[in-house]
């Protein structure tokens, strides 16, 4: 699609086309049972990430007391995080822990070790949960919208795009050359939803693919990425459009589409016919 402008006023329109919908990985925040029985943690072993809460119940007829001070045989903690030494009982059948800091936890009973005891693997969850990213084309402009259920150190998501002829054999997609086109501020932290919306605008016929780069406070980052390509076309059949904005002042854009390439000559004319300006007159590919 090719796009002059003109001083004169002539009717606008737009052409709605394709939406493509995202699929993609969410970050968790749970409660994590484990049961004390009979000399034994059910689950032994267990992965979570950070905010997570770690409850402990008394199922069995023997009474435990779950330690993880990082000094008792067979406890370590990750540098930072709180100590625990709690009895689990008929009186005292639950507790429950949050874990604030990532690393792995070594805990075990007091009571029974080292035979009883369980270990917790903590990972920094996601920054972000998307609820949706999609793709727009108006045109040879793609609209990206993308929404989160909630936000963590946001600082800012990067908008990220490569044309598919720039990829090359089989390299690692973080690998590709991907390059910025706009920055979007995001809103640090946040409980509630928010809604992003970026407009790449004036591409040429081809074939992207858009990835999100999500960053924080302290600069970690995650990419987010569209898993379809987004087509701008060639045009079947040449077309001339009616100008937007309208009315203007003082500039209007008059879109033209050629389905091959060609020399093109566009010359304007006031309402008596005479010739005021060529505009273009030059050899446009499709």
């Amino acid at each position: 699609m090719k796009s002059l402008n003109s001083n004169y006023r002539i009717r606008d329109y737009i052409i709605l086309t394709v939406g493509i919908l995202l699929s993609f990985s969410n970050a968790h925040s749970t409660v994590i049972n484990i049961t004390a029985q009979d000399f034994l943690f059910t689950p032994t072993n267990v992965n979570a990430f950070t905010g997570d809460t770690i409850k402990w119940t008394w199922i069995g007829s023997r009474d435990h007391t779950t330690t993880c001070d990082g000094i008792f045989s067979g406890t370590s903690l990750p540098s930072g995080a709180d100590t625990w030494d709690a009895a689990l009982n008929s009186g005292n059948p639950a507790f429950q822990y949050v874990l604030r800091i990532a690393g792995t936890y070594n805990y075990a009973c007091r009571f029974h070790a080292p035979g009883m005891s369980g270990t917790i693997v903590a990972e920094t969850p996601l920054p972000v949960e998307l609820t949706e990213f999609v793709a727009t084309t108006i045109k040879n402009e793609v609209i990206l919208d993308w929404s989160t259920i909630f936000e963590y150190n946001n600082d800012k998501f990067e908008i990220q795009r490569i044309n598919v002829n720039d990829i090359k054999g089989n390299d690692n997609i973080n690998d590709y050359p991907f390059f910025t086109i706009g920055v979007l501020r995001g809103y640090g932290n946040s409980d509630q939803g928010h809604h992003y919306s970026f407009t790449d605008r004036n591409l040429k016929s081809g074939k992207y693919l858009y990835r999100l780069k999500q960053v924080d406070f302290n600069s970690n980052f995650i990419y987010l990425l569209l898993n379809e390509y987004v087509v701008i076309g060639v045009p079947s059949k040449f077309s001339i459009s009616q100008n937007y904005p309208n009315p203007f002042n003082p500039t209007t854009k008059i879109n033209y589409e050629l389905p091959n390439d060609g020399f093109v000559k566009v010359t304007l004319f006031d309402n008596s016919g005479k010739e005021i300006s060529t505009l273009i007159n030059a050899y446009q590919t499709s």
